[in-house]
């Protein structure tokens, strides 16, 4: 069995791909502004050149996207089996770092895997977990309730995963959620987001 990683080693790992991370998104934000252009005028004529903007910035590739989710498959292996104190410290590492810039990108590609039938089941929920809702609790909240569609349609129950994970969770209240990560966690089932978006798609 391979050696859990430390949080040192992931610290580690995870400062090797700030600069490639950095990079690859400047060179896409060039690329996508130069496609674009002037930020001016109607906003229908802005509407019709993002999707020739968004093809510009997609053409530099993944860049270090598939060792950044290497290092989230360890990462969310480890946080899954720490206990509070040491998730918050993990939480910590990671949004030290560039990577954290993935971890959306990360929960949709953990979502895909969990459809087909891919294990570990739960790797999607952690992530969600250490991502906090940093960026924005709307995406957040739609990524997870896409992580709920793919366990259901690979026949599990995604009910104790997200409990277990909520005691993982960050019980604090941070300026860009109107709930904690905790709470959100517990309840999303509950949650008017769950009823209103989710529960319909599993009658």
């Amino acid at each position: 069995m391979k050696d859990e990683p430390s949080l040192k080693e992931i610290g580690e790992r995870l400062e090797r791909l700030d600069a490639p991370i950095r990079m690859w998104r400047e060179a896409r934000d060039r690329a996508f502004a130069a496609a674009f252009g002037p930020k001016q005028g109607k906003l229908s004529n802005l509407m019709a050149r993002l999707p020739q903007a968004a093809n510009a910035a997609a053409a530099l590739g993944l860049g270090p996207r598939d060792e950044a989710f290497a290092a989230f498959d360890e990462i969310c292996d480890l946080y899954a089996r720490s206990d509070p104190a040491r998730c918050a410290i993990i939480r910590g590492v990671v949004h030290e770092h560039e990577a954290r810039g993935l971890l959306e990108d990360y929960i949709g590609y953990a979502s895909r895997i969990l459809k087909q039938g891919g294990r570990p089941e739960w790797r999607g929920i952690a992530a969600a977990s250490i991502d906090d809702q940093r960026r924005d609790y709307r995406d957040w909240l739609m990524a997870l309730g896409d992580l709920y569609l793919s366990a259901r349609a690979a026949r599990l129950d995604p009910t104790p995963v997200l409990k277990r994970m909520a005691e993982r969770s960050n019980p604090e209240r941070h300026a860009a959620s109107p709930t904690p990560t905790r709470e959100a966690l517990a309840k999303f089932e509950d949650s008017a987001y769950f009823m209103t978006s989710i529960l319909p798609q599993l009658r």
